[in-house]
């Protein structure tokens, strides 16, 4: 029986869907592609050359030197409460900040589109995946859609699943920015089918 992940109905979704990385990962791991976009949505803002550092598990030597290799690098960065969002101009400046982060054995850094832990390099490796694959796109998806559906087993509950995807199942709010991001989507979907309908007639 197909794996089928439900936060809301499943609704129709374009037909090209080998040529669109949310369709055609979705139908593999049986989970709405809305959903892994929203989580993406919440997680980079679609961005997937974006590396975040929790500086929250940061020494402060640890900090300054991550600031040191960022400013003299000239690569761009944004500090908020709990992260270092670190945003690359090219591949090749994200591949040198994961090795930097790696190699200096950074304690909790997120890569990507769909921001995909450190945590589960070992794991990766085994898939024979390196943290820097994690750069491209169709790849991150399709890892952050295994970790999710890895998560709805455990918990057999939409909110947890979401939740623990983002590190906890309880005392975590994440699920309801998810949401958030989800009934957008579909509520666009239902404006332009609307709009496509009165076209029509």
């Amino acid at each position: 029986m197909k794996r089928i992940l439900w936060l809301l109905a499943l609704l129709a979704v374009g037909a090209h869907a080998a040529a669109n990385i949310w369709i055609h990962t979705g139908e593999a791991y049986g989970i709405e592609p809305r959903l892994l976009y929203a989580i993406s949505k919440v997680e980079s803002n679609v961005r997937p050359l974006m590396i975040s550092v929790n500086y929250k598990k940061l020494t402060k030597a640890e900090s300054d030197k991550l600031y040191f290799m960022l400013q003299s690098r000239n690569i761009s960065y944004s500090v908020y409460s709990k992260v270092v969002e670190i945003e690359s101009k090219n591949i090749v400046e994200a591949r040198g900040v994961i090795d930097f982060l790696d190699n200096n054995r950074y304690p909790s850094f997120d890569i990507g589109l769909m921001q995909i832990n450190n945590l589960h390099k070992e794991t990766l490796a085994g898939m024979k995946i390196p943290l820097h694959e994690l750069l491209n796109e169709k790849t991150n998806l399709s890892v952050a859609a295994n970790i999710l559906w890895e998560c709805y087993k455990k918990h057999r509950s939409n909110d947890k699943a979401i939740n623990a995807y983002n590190g906890s199942s309880v005392g975590n709010s994440y699920y309801t920015k998810v949401s958030a991001e989800l009934r957008k989507l579909l509520l666009m979907h239902e404006n332009n089918s609307k709009r496509l309908f009165y076209r029509i007639i």
